[in-house]
């Protein structure tokens, strides 16, 4: 490179621009001589080895909820291959057959030793380097699992085999067999397995380099096999899973070494992060704490570190051998060698026990209980003081404990729409995740504290925040003043402002420092865009937390302070069980459900307008999984009944009249339901109009479980006619109560007026005296008090509503007469429908019988959630009539006509009406 001034002429304060000597990653240029500058260079990071008193719990063996996970999945895929093998025979043996073909040539001509050398070769090496590199790095442990997981692949790969070659049906045995030289055969690999439990014993890939390259020659060996037709592409995936199945199984039993952020590596992540660190003490549960000490000279904060290559990152877990006379484990002899970083050659770090050191005081003065005790966070915390004595607190996200978390919130995030907290498998996204969430926090101006600086090591991420003197847990403050719930909700208010939701507010994630003022914790599972249902969530769980601190009057009186008035009104369908974080739900105690109902009734005092029902949160329950299978299980069984000929003449020979005056009973239902709706309603309304809403419900039903969508609608009807949501609702749990009360009286009556006259098939021995025992279970269950509690709160709400609503229509004779005549008018023509839709194939019931299999087959079939009850009413009416002595075809016809009667042809008119009741302002 040359200038155009001539040489000396350049002034010393004058600068020449040149290209960079470097690329942006460090390479250097060819023929680029770097410009010297002529000011003085900023000094180098400081060398100076400093001293670092370590509390912890000394690295043990783990067992990893990653490992377990991996082993639940490779079973699954284990017998998906089974599958996969009996019905997708074809397609697999024509993804084998296109790859050899196209292959073929190739393979003729690259391959100069017969295949099975190869694979003789490799299936003798690989076991070999791997438990000898093991051997050689003193790995005695990770050698003997290696050999127990290959030992164990065998096993059970021969006993699978022997078990599909004995009893497996033919078409599996069929999907798995290939045909070797001559022989058919059932195509499970036992050596496959053995070397698949062998490496997966030995540990994770990136543990070890002959682990590594062990997998990368296995998968090139089963490629052969496929190849040349020794193994099907299912037998070859099923050998490997096989092996991995006990290969993890042994990793999990004895565990794996703990290659978290320990000792050295951890004193070197926080020198990373910017602390000079002199004291650094578990905050969290660590049993057989020890006190260290960690001597290093590692640089504070990222430096540049110029490398040859700068793209080759230094091996992150070193052998014990090379990590050389620079690292001093000995007295830290349950860490292995690989828990500590690579360190650059010009860094050294030694740990030795600390012997002279009050280990309780240490201990004490840095336990905090608002920070660790109660909480639901299964990261370390640690309390570090830097060399000015400021201390600031660490939290230390690990790799496993973030597949923990995402594994125990894997069911609420599929059951419950959009309220289980996001967690990555990625213990980096989460920690910049947070970290995120922690910033914007900060730019929103809401009290939390700042994040000083972030670290990675082996399989943990640190972040680093400032420390929040004399912290005091909500639920743990004498007295709870008016100025600390003002804080809080002005906090929240500030953070919803910004468009941020916190998601997990309880009581350890509000605490109160020494000067009373209130801060916001753990926002590692908050939105930076949120929506609207989570900021009604955060709302909700601020209200049901305060509460629980300092009872119903003065949460909601600070409420109403902070809130506006649609805030206040839509907190109320929120206040459930599902969205308030455990500790909320502990505090709240066995009372919950009935504090809850008055959380719900003082929010509708202040706001009439406010929707009292809870909203619908979660996708699915428990119960419903349960009734599904039952539902599945039936259907399967019914459908093997099935005569399709049967039905085919049934549709053939129908009564067209019978289905039109099945029309009209069930017509006529929608009359009765606006009967019985008038006469409970605390408002005159008008006959008419109210069958016209119980019309409109038609429509809702197809998007809501049976009996849910005609009560919204009413519910609706009634707020817009000026009654008080509270009394609305009471109302309609009023309707719904006599609906079944009717019912079970009609059942009653009916079973008595059958006799012994009737065809009605009386139950088995076996099933009475399982009813019996069932009763007994049931009766004997109510003796123990958490079952009587977990009864009293389910039916207390809604005995809490209909009481007062029942006591006012009992004063009311003329009312309660009126009701109970149109809930009969409405299950008598539910009934007469169902009888014309088993009168138009020309079979007959006598009617108590009837009316007995419609009752009964109905409410069973009601009590699955499924949309408007689509598809297990259906089963449960055809199951009833099959039982009454009607033929399966003419039963499932009859049933399907009575549907189709009585919740699809209504579904226009619905339509009509509910257009109709929108543009006349009643709904």
């Amino acid at each position: 490179m040359t200038s155009d001034l001539p040489p000396g002429s350049q002034d010393a304060d004058t600068t020449v621009e040149s290209a960079p000597a470097t690329s942006p990653v460090g390479i250097p240029r060819i023929g680029v001589t770097p410009a010297v500058p002529t000011q003085q260079p900023s000094p180098a990071p400081s060398r100076s080895r400093s001293t670092t008193l370590l509390v912890d719990a000394a690295p043990h063996r783990l067992r990893r909820t990653e490992d377990l996970l991996d082993l639940v999945l490779a079973a699954i895929g284990s017998a998906s291959m089974l599958i996969l093998a009996a019905y997708a025979h074809e397609t697999t043996t024509g993804v084998t057959l296109d790859v050899q073909n196209a292959l073929a040539a190739v393979l003729r001509q690259i391959l100069v030793f017969p295949l099975q050398t190869v694979e003789g070769l490799a299936t003798f090496l690989v076991p070999v380097s791997v438990v000898l590199a093991s051997l050689l790095r003193r790995s005695w442990r990770t050698a003997g699992q290696a050999i127990l997981g290959g030992i164990g692949g065998f096993l059970l790969a021969w006993a699978v085999l022997a078990a599909v070659t004995s009893w497996a049906p033919s078409a599996i045995i069929s999907g798995l067999t290939v045909t070797a030289s001559g022989t058919a055969k059932v195509g499970i690999s036992t050596v496959f397995a053995t070397l698949a439990g062998l490496l997966t014993g030995a540990g994770e890939r990136r543990a070890s380099h002959a682990v590594r390259r062990g997998w990368t020659a296995l998968w090139v060996i089963i490629g052969l096999a496929v190849l040349r037709s020794a193994l099907t592409l299912p037998g070859a995936v099923m050998s490997v899973l096989l092996g991995r199945v006990l290969g993890l199984a042994i990793r999990y039993g004895f565990g794996v070494e703990d290659r978290r952020a320990h000792g050295t590596a951890l004193v070197r992540a926080l020198r990373r992060a910017g602390i000079d660190a002199v004291r650094v003490v578990r905050m969290d549960r660590a049993p057989a704490a020890k006190a260290w000490t960690v001597v290093t000279d590692t640089p504070v904060g990222y430096t540049e570190q110029v490398r040859e290559n700068p793209l080759t990152i230094p091996a992150a877990m070193p052998d014990l051998d090379d990590a050389g006379p620079r690292l001093d484990l000995t007295e830290y002899p349950n860490e292995p060698a690989e828990v500590a970083a690579a360190l650059h050659p010009e860094e050294t770090a030694t740990i030795t026990t600390a012997t002279d050191v009050d280990l309780e005081a240490i201990v004490t003065e840095a336990s905090s209980a608002a920070l660790t005790v109660g909480r639901p966070s299964v990261h370390r915390l640690y309390a570090v003081w830097d060399a000015t004595g400021i201390r600031r607190d660490v939290t230390v996200l690990d790799t496993d404990s973030q597949v923990a978390g995402f594994v125990s919130t894997l069911w609420d995030r599929i059951r419950i729409k959009g309220l289980s907290p996001e967690r990555d498998l990625s213990v980096r996204s989460a920690a910049e995740h947070a970290a995120l969430m922690t910033l914007e926090a900060h730019r929103a101006r809401v009290r939390t504290p700042a994040l000083f600086g972030m670290a990675e090591a082996d399989e943990s991420v640190l972040l680093v925040a400032d420390h929040v003197i004399g912290a005091r847990a909500l639920g743990d403050l004498d007295e709870v003043s008016d100025d600390v719930l003002a804080q809080l909700w002005e906090q929240l208010g500030r953070a919803h402002a910004a468009g941020l939701a916190h998601r997990a507010i309880d009581s350890s994630s509000v605490v109160v420092d020494v000067a009373g003022c209130v801060w916001l914790l753990d926002w590692d599972s908050g939105e930076t865009i949120s929506s609207e249902l989570s900021r009604r969530v955060d709302l909700a769980q601020t209200l049901a937390l305060t509460a629980s601190v300092v009872g119903v009057d003065r949460a909601i009186a600070a409420a109403s302070r902070s809130l506006s008035t649609p805030q206040i009104a839509s907190i109320a369908p929120m206040l459930q069980r599902v969205v308030l974080p455990a500790t909320t739900r502990d505090a709240l105690g066995e009372q919950r459900g009935r504090l809850l109902q008055e959380l719900r009734d003082a929010l509708v005092a202040l706001t009439p307008t406010a929707h009292a029902e809870p909203a619908k949160l979660t996708r699915f329950s428990p119960r419903t999984v349960v009734m599904a299978v039952v539902g599945l299980v039936a259907l399967w069984t019914l459908l093997a009944r099935m005569n399709f000929s049967q039905i085919s003449a049934a549709v053939a020979a129908a009564n067209a009249w019978w289905i039109l005056g099945a029309v009209v009973f069930s017509l006529a239902t929608y009359l009765g339901a606006g009967i019985a709706l008038v006469a409970f309603s605390p408002v005159r309304l008008s006959v008419w109009k109210s069958t016209e809403v119980h019309l409109a419900g038609a429509v809702v039903s197809l998007v809501a479980p049976a009996g849910v969508g005609g009560a919204a609608i009413n519910l609706r009807f009634l707020t817009r006619r000026g009654v008080p949501t509270a009394i609305g609702v009471a109302t309609v749990a009023l309707v719904q109560v006599v609906q079944f009360l009717v019912t079970i009286v009609l059942l009653i009556i009916l079973a008595a007026m059958t006799g012994q006259s009737t065809g009605l098939t009386l139950p088995s021995d076996w099933l009475v005296l399982g009813a019996i025992v069932l009763v007994a279970v049931v009766g004997s269950a109510l003796f123990v008090p958490r079952v009587r509690t977990w009864v009293r709160a389910k039916i207390e709400p809604t005995y809490r509503q209909v009481w007062p609503r029942l006591v006012w229509i009992m004063s009311n004779p003329l009312r309660l007469a009126l009701g109970v005549g149109g809930t009969v008018l409405l299950s008598l023509s539910y009934v007469l429908a169902f009888g014309g839709s088993l009168w138009a194939f020309g079979y007959t019931l006598p009617f108590s019988i009837l009316a007995i299999t419609y009752l009964a087959s109905n409410t069973v079939g009601s009590v699955v959630p499924s949309p408007g009850g689509i598809g297990p009413v259906e089963i449960a009416l055809t199951a009833g009539l099959v039982t009454a002595g009607i033929p399966s075809g003419v039963a499932l016809s009859a049933a399907i006509v009575y549907r189709l009667v009585t919740f699809w042809i209504p579904i226009p008119a619905g339509w009509l009406s509910l257009r109709h009741l929108q543009r006349s302002r009643d709904l």
